[in-house]
């Protein structure tokens, strides 16, 4: 059997996955029902009052990325957990591909994934919160990916470290929330930023932090994802 490239082998992983979701909407349509009801409960404890006192750059990047990071949890397990039940794992592991590029492929899938529920959360953000998101809308969907790329790299590991152990999402709350913190943190303050009209050069070292978590989560999973899944 002739090996495949890396890149291609990733690719075609990450197809699997897209497809799969495609023909279900298991994952989305659970995660977009999940941010639905939070950002909806959100809406009314704070009420329009309160966000037009505080104003949405201080309120909505907080309730942004507590859902987007919740959701995130449901959307990673999801995918590996059916991985798992169908026992196609084994089959992918015996295909001869570089581990690593089935990582690539499902961090992939789950961030295509993760956009399209960002995609739909941030004009409903601005419906429930009353803040303008035309003229903020590239950089704010520059931040979106910056972060999200960290964290499907991040989830997407500890996704497997869960499904290994036979735990669901608390597991993977536990461990993904603490690890993943420097850069919700980041994702706030240059979600911030970017609701309240400011240059994402005032937040360059944040961005900048980003990035370089971005590729450190990249190279542990790279690293380790095949040891991970070793049975």
């Amino acid at each position: 059997m002739i090996p495949v490239g890396f890149a291609r082998a990733a690719w075609i992983v990450a197809a699997k996955d897209l497809r799969l979701e495609w023909r279900t909407w298991e994952t989305l349509s659970s995660t977009l029902v999940f941010s639905l009801t939070v950002v909806v409960v959100f809406q009314f404890a704070f009420g329009l009052g309160t966000v037009r006192e505080l104003g949405a750059a201080r309120l909505v990047p907080g309730v942004i990325w507590t859902v987007v990071a919740f959701a995130a949890v449901v959307g990673m397990l999801r995918s590996l957990q059916l991985e798992r039940a169908r026992d196609t794992l084994g089959a992918l592991f015996l295909c001869p591909v570089d581990r690593g590029a089935v990582y690539v492929g499902k961090a992939f899938a789950n961030l295509v994934k993760l956009s399209l529920l960002q995609a739909l959360l941030l004009p409903l953000t601005a419906v429930l919160f009353g803040h303008v998101l035309l003229p903020i809308l590239v950089p704010l969907g520059l931040v979106c990916l910056v972060h999200g790329i960290g964290l499907t790299e991040l989830g997407t590991l500890f996704a497997a470290v869960t499904t290994r152990l036979g735990r669901g999402e608390a597991l993977l709350a536990v461990l993904l929330f603490p690890a993943a913190s420097p850069l919700l943190i980041s994702a706030v303050k240059c979600t911030a930023a970017a609701l309240a009209g400011e240059p994402l050069a005032t937040v360059s070292r944040w961005m900048l932090l980003s990035a370089g978590l971005d590729a450190l989560y990249l190279l542990v999973g790279l690293a380790t994802f095949e040891f991970v899944l070793e049975e």
